[in-house]
C-alpha cells in the first residue's frame, strides 16, 4: 500500500493541476467548469495538507517561506508605488502616443485645431445599443469620442440606452438606434447617424457656425405643400428639415425678380402646372450662379403631354434626361399597389453611403437618366459636370422597364415591354449632378440685392427625382427620410464641412482568421505554452529531488 509520503505530493500536483485548469476555463468564459475545478482544486489541496501536515506547517514556518514572503511583499510594494506614481501622472500629464504608422487611435490634424479653438460648451449624448452595431463598431465609436473629450475641456460625453431612457429618446426624438446628438446651449442639436470622425466634426461645425441655412419650396403649380398634414402633404419634410437645424419656407417665382440670396436649396416638388418662361429663367440663372436645386417630378400618368416640359429641357442642358414615361417593375414592386411602385437600390454616391443596402419603393416614377452625349470637360480640359445616377430599379429587361406605350385615353399600357419603344431595364430614376463654375466677379452697386451672391469655390449642384411621393407624409419612413435629408446635406455641402481622409486599411490588413485559428492561438497562449513551463519546472523539481535523497 504507499505511503502517505507517496501520495501527499500526488494531491499536491492534483491541487496545482486543477487551479491552473481552473484559471483557464475563467478565462475563456467556463463558469460551471470553472467552479468545478476550483472545488477539486480545494480538496485536493485539503487532502494533501491532511498527509503531509507536518510539511505543510514546516513550510510556512521555514526560512524559504519567510524569503519568499518578503519577496512577495516587496513585490506588492513596488507594484503599488508604480499604481501610486502613475495615477499622478495620469491625473496630471495625461499623455497619450500613437505608434501605429497611420495614426490609426488619433484624431486628424483638422478636427485637433477646431477642438482646441472650442470655446463653448457641448453636451453629445450617444444612443447606441448593442443591437444597433457591432460591439467592435460600438466600442470604436465610443473610444472616438472620448479623443475628443481629452482635446478640449468644453465638451462631455453623456451615453444612454434607447430603450431604456425613453425620456431622452422622446426629449430629441430619436428615430434610429445608432444616433449621437451634440447640443450646446440656445441652439437646436445636431444628429449624427454615421458613426465616424467627419460627421461628429461637422456636428461640431454646424453648432459653432450658429447659422441657420434657408431651404425654399416653390408654390403656385399645386407642388406638394410643407403646411399640408395629409397623406400627400410635406409637413413631416418641414419638421424634418427643422429638427436639422434647417428653415423650411415657401416661394413663388412669380413674384420674385430673382430667387433670393439667402436659398441655400430650391426644391421645386411635384409640381401639376407649368412653370412660367420667367420662373423657368429664373432658375436657370440661379443654376448659373452657382445654386443649387432638387427637383422631384412625377410622371404625366393621365395625358401624353407633359406639363413641366420647360424644367426637363432645362435639365437636359445640365446633363439630365427626364422621360415622360411610367417605370414598371414586374417582381420587385409593392405588392398592393401594383407594379408601377418599383423598388429600386442605390449607387454609391456621398447621398446614398447609408442607404446601399436598403430597397426602397418610388410610388409611380419617371425615369431621370444621365446624358451620354454630355459637356464632359471645360474649355481647359478640367472636369466640367459630373452627372451620377442615384437610384436604379433592380430588375433587368423584361422584368422592369419604362413604359412609354399609352392606351386611347392617354394612360400607360403597362402590361408588357416592347422592344424599341419602351426603355429597358435596370431604369434609373434618380441622378445627381455637380458643376465646378469659375468664380463670379463682385456685384456692383446697380445690381439687385436679391441677387445670388458670389461664391467662388460652391459648386451648382443638382438632384432630380423622377418622383415625389417618396417624401410625402404617406412614405416619409425611415428609409426615404434618410435619402431626403441626405440629398438636403449633400446640395447644401454639409456633408463636407470638413474634409478627413479615410484610412485606408486594406493594404494593412492580414488574412482573415478562421475560427479555428482563434481556438488554436488561444489554447496555444493561455495553455499550452504554460503547461510546457509548468512541466518543465516539475521536472527540474523531481531531478533535485532525487539528487538530495541520493
Amino acid at each position: 500500500m504507499p505511503s502517505k509520503n507517496a501520495i501527499g505530493p500526488l494531491f499536491g500536483f492534483l491541487a496545482l493541476i486543477f487551479g491552473f485548469a481552473a484559471m483557464v476555463s475563467l478565462l475563456f468564459g467556463e463558469r460551471t467548469v470553472f467552479w468545478i475545478l476550483l472545488l477539486l482544486c480545494a480538496t485536493a489541496l485539503v487532502i494533501f495538507a491532511r498527509l503531509r501536515f507536518a510539511d505543510f506547517v514546516n513550510f510556512f514556518t521555514s526560512r524559504q517561506a519567510r524569503y519568499g514572503a518578503n519577496v512577495a511583499l516587496s513585490i506588492v510594494g513596488v507594484i503599488g508605488i508604480a499604481v501610486f506614481v502613475n495615477a499622478i501622472v495620469a491625473q496630471r500629464f495625461d499623455k497619450r502616443t500613437d505608434l501605429t504608422r497611420d495614426r490609426l487611435y488619433s484624431l486628424s490634424e483638422p478636427t485637433q485645431k477646431i477642438l482646441k479653438s472650442l470655446n463653448i460648451e457641448i453636451q453629445v449624448t450617444t444612443f447606441i445599443s448593442e443591437r444597433a452595431v457591432s460591439a467592435a463598431a460600438r466600442q470604436h465609436t465610443i473610444e472616438t469620442l472620448e479623443l475628443y473629450q481629452r482635446e478640449t475641456d468644453f465638451l462631455t460625453i453623456t451615453h444612454a440606452n434607447p430603450y431604456i431612457d425613453i425620456q431622452l429618446v422622446e426629449k430629441y426624438n430619436i428615430r434610429r438606434d445608432g444616433t449621437v446628438i451634440f447640443e450646446t446651449l440656445g441652439q437646436k442639436p445636431e444628429k449624427v447617424t454615421i458613426l465616424e470622425e467627419q460627421k461628429f466634426t461637422s456636428a461640431i461645425l454646424k453648432l459653432i457656425r450658429k447659422k441657420t441655412k434657408k431651404i425654399y419650396f416653390t408654390v403656385g403649380h399645386e407642388e406638394r405643400s410643407l403646411d399640408d398634414f395629409n397623406s400627400a402633404g410635406y409637413s413631416e419634410v418641414k419638421a424634418e428639415l427643422e429638427n436639422q437645424n434647417y428653415v423650411a419656407a415657401s416661394l413663388s417665382l412669380l413674384t420674385q425678380p430673382a430667387v433670393p440670396a439667402d436659398c441655400e436649396v430650391l426644391v421645386i416638388a411635384g409640381p401639376k402646372n407649368a412653370l412660367t418662361s420667367h420662373e423657368i429663367g429664373l432658375v436657370s440663372r440661379y443654376l448659373a450662379q452657382n445654386g443649387k436645386l432638387l427637383l422631384l417630378l412625377d410622371p404625366s400618368v393621365t395625358s401624353a403631354k407633359d406639363v413641366n416640359k420647360g424644367l426637363v429641357q432645362l435639365m437636359e442642358r445640365w446633363g439630365i434626361a427626364i422621360g415622360n414615361d411610367l417605370v414598371v417593375d414586374r417582381v420587385s414592386s409593392v405588392f398592393e399597389l401594383g407594379p408601377a411602385v418599383p423598388f429600386s437600390s442605390f449607387e454609391p454616391h456621398d447621398i446614398t453611403r447609408a442607404a446601399m443596402q436598403v430597397e426602397m419603393p418610388f410610388p409611380f416614377t419617371r425615369s431621370v437618366t444621365p446624358l451620354e452625349n454630355r459637356k464632359a470637360t471645360d474649355s481647359a480640359g478640367k472636369p466640367a459636370l459630373d452627372v451620377k445616377s442615384l437610384a436604379k430599379t433592380m430588375n433587368p429587361t423584361g422584368v422592369s422597364w419604362a413604359e412609354t406605350e399609352r392606351k386611347p385615353d392617354e394612360t400607360f399600357n403597362t402590361d408588357a415591354y416592347t422592344p424599341g419603344l419602351d426603355m429597358p431595364g435596370p431604369i434609373s430614376i434618380a441622378v445627381a449632378a455637380e458643376e465646378k463654375n469659375e468664380p463670379r466677379p463682385p456685384a456692383t452697386s446697380s445690381q439687385s440685392e436679391n441677387t445670388v451672391p458670389e461664391t467662388a469655390e460652391s459648386p451648382t449642384r443638382i438632384v432630380v427625382f423622377g418622383d415625389s411621393d417618396f417624401a410625402t407624409n404617406l412614405f416619409f419612413r425611415s428609409a426615404s427620410r434618410d435619402l431626403f435629408l441626405a440629398t438636403i446635406n449633400w446640395l447644401t455641402l454639409e456633408e463636407d464641412l470638413i474634409a478627413i481622409r479615410p484610412i485606408d486599411m486594406r493594404q494593412q490588413a492580414l488574412r482573415q482568421m478562421a475560427v479555428q485559428d482563434i481556438r488554436l492561438v488561444q489554447m496555444t497562449s493561455v495553455f499550452l505554452i504554460p503547461l510546457i513551463v509548468f512541466l518543465a519546472g516539475l521536472i527540474v523539481w523531481w531531478q533535485r529531488r532525487k539528487g538530495e535523497n541520493a
